[in-house]
């Protein structure tokens, strides 16, 4: 057995080549196979989509892994501008802001003085009722009640912020060449805003008025002169017209002319002017660091008839005595306006007497 026995011829002999063939080629084209097909696997589940294949619909993320899209910035509204100061409508509350009923007013009461009355009026701002009324739509001189308007102008410009109660004024020469009743102002002085505005209603200083008028209108009185008229107009003042901020005429001897009903329509408006009508009330105060007592013209306030606080008198000879006076008592107030009497005493008294009516109605 353990002999070898060759064969003959090479019978049984294996071909070297074919030997070698078979014991590296086969393993090594099994591994080629395997490889090549682990390749075709992988490149199959690597999730690179082949080019004739269309892409994948990707996949929303879980709502929990994901926050939210922000939401677009609502566009920036664009600025909106300033509202312009309220101007206020009355000292008591706003009233009505329609027009004075004249049905049921009563022309002629038999009231003492009450026939030297030239043109008045009596309303009650709250009901918007006129209780009498004497000529109350024509229009004649009013002298100093033009300060009215002036004051009127000169708080709607503080309440605007153009000026302030400080702003110091300096005396023109043509402020100190305004006659009448006045403060000798003169030119190589200077006064804050407030002290001018105390001396036109207290004293209805003509110089004062002019100044303060001629400083609001930018260093023109004909300019202020027209704001005048313009506020007159968008106040309804249907029966006004104004020349000068003092009351006593123009160069032209033009004179200011209103109706008394548009002087209570004026005084409703002032009303709203706390420190207006606080000057208006006030007896007596200074000027020049006390040096000039300031006497109120008004005789319903200096004599105390009950509950008037205000407002403004004014005397020419051409117009008359005249007043625009306001009163208050157990909550309820009355505006009134008398022009054209001879004697300051017999305007005084009609005005007692008719408020004392006009409460009783």
């Amino acid at each position: 057995m353990g002999e070898r026995y060759d064969l003959p011829g090479g019978v049984g002999r294996p071909n070297p080549m074919l030997r070698t063939l078979l014991v590296w080629g086969v393993p090594l084209l099994a591994w080629i196979l395997l490889i090549v097909g682990w390749l075709a696997f992988a490149d199959g589940c690597d999730g690179t989509p082949k080019p004739d294949t269309p892409p994948a619909e990707p996949q929303p993320a879980a709502p929990a892994e994901q926050p939210a899209p922000a939401k677009p910035e609502a566009p920036a509204e664009p600025a909106k501008p300033e509202p312009a100061p309220a101007k206020p409508k009355g000292r008591d509350g706003a009233y009505p802001q329609t027009p004075y009923d004249f049905a049921g007013a009563v022309s002629h009461i038999g009231l003492p003085q009450e026939n030297g009355c030239g043109t008045g009026i009596l309303v009650d701002p709250a009901t918007r009722k006129v209780l009498w009324a004497k000529n109350a739509e024509r229009a004649v001189p009013i002298a100093s009640m033009t300060k009215m308007m002036t004051l009127l102008l000169a708080e709607e410009a503080i309440a605007e912020g153009k000026v302030t109660r400080d702003t110091p004024i300096k005396v023109t020469e043509a402020a100190y060449k305004i006659g009448g009743a006045q403060v000798w102002l003169d030119p190589r002085e200077t006064f804050p805003l407030k002290e001018l505005l105390k001396t036109i209603a207290i004293k209805s200083a003509n110089d004062s008025a002019y100044l303060v008028g001629e400083y609001l209108g930018g260093g023109s009185m004909a300019a202020f002169v027209q704001a005048m008229n313009a506020r007159a107009k968008d106040l309804g003042m249907a029966h006004t017209t104004f020349y000068d901020a003092h009351g006593l005429g123009d160069g032209a001897q033009r004179d200011n002319r209103s109706s008394a009903h548009d002087m209570v329509i004026l005084a409703e408006r002032l009303l709203g002017y706390p420190e207006v009508m606080r000057l208006a009330s006030t007896r007596l105060d200074t000027f020049r660091d006390g040096k000039l007592m300031l006497k109120n013209h008004n005789n319903l306030i200096t004599n105390r008839v009950p509950g008037v606080d205000g407002l403004k008198t004014g005397y020419t000879s051409r117009a008359g005595f005249c007043v625009t006076f306001t009163c208050k008592r157990n909550g309820r107030r009355l505006i009134g306006c008398v022009t054209g009497y001879k004697a300051h005493r017999d305007r005084d008294a009609f005005c007692k007497a008719l408020l004392d009516w006009g409460y009783e109605q």
